[in-house]
């Protein structure tokens, strides 16, 4: 249940893909330490975006790239763990209507109107190490829950018994310009002695000019 648990969250670490930088800092919902950033670089098309993640002494440990050009849902990408010498990909746009890793954020914001007016939406998502996607249901959470001028959701496995062995994820979006700001849940990066760890992401979005490219 563990491995599940770890898989399902591989994808959901995304922001805002149009041109836009953002830094999002991990802290350890168990005691509130700053476990890791990440520093998210997008070419000013929005197509290729590189993710860097630095431990909280700046140093780099791992990158992800991830190519919208075939898809907006569906990149392709690799994720190298520069600790132990692992690099993981996933090709994009491999079956139409398949989620793929940080293509979520764009999926959230092609369903905006659904969700936001209390639909609840179901989705194939494919993460790193799987070779077959995961089924997904994500549904607007209860308004006095959510912070004023923000829109949360809650995402989980669409899956009666998995889903109560397995926490959801929480996702909290401004509620006008739609930017993903806080994330909750198991994350995708391991700590030093390769365990998972549950983190609180708070995203922001320098005003600098997008890089013209990532690579």
């Amino acid at each position: 249940m563990r491995s599940v648990s770890l898989l399902l969250l591989v994808g959901l670490l995304a922001v805002d893909a149009n041109g836009m930088n953002a830094v999002g800092s991990a802290y350890s919902v168990e005691d509130g330490e700053l476990r890791y950033r990440e520093i998210h670089r997008c070419s000013s098309e929005g197509d290729r975006c590189t993710v860097e993640y630095e431990n909280p002494e700046g140093e780099l440990f791992a990158r992800k790239v991830v190519d919208y050009q075939d898809s907006l849902q569906a990149p392709s990408l690799e994720m190298r763990d520069l600790r132990h010498g692992e690099t993981l990909t996933v090709a994009g746009g491999n079956e139409a209507g398949v989620v793929i890793d940080a293509g979520f954020d764009h999926y959230v914001r092609l369903r905006w109107e659904q969700l936001v007016s209390g639909e609840t939406v179901r989705f194939a998502f494919l993460v790193v190490g799987r070779q077959q996607p995961l089924d997904m249901v994500a549904s607007k959470a209860a308004a006095e829950s959510c912070a004023q001028g923000r829109m949360c959701f809650r995402v989980a496995l669409d899956n009666w018994l998995l889903s109560r062995l397995v926490a959801p994820i929480w996702l909290e979006y401004d509620a006008q310009s739609r930017r993903l700001l806080q994330f909750r849940g198991v994350s995708n990066i391991r700590d030093a002695q390769g365990r998972s760890q549950q983190v609180r992401i708070d995203y922001r979005y320098p005003e600098s000019s997008p890089e013209g490219s990532t690579s």
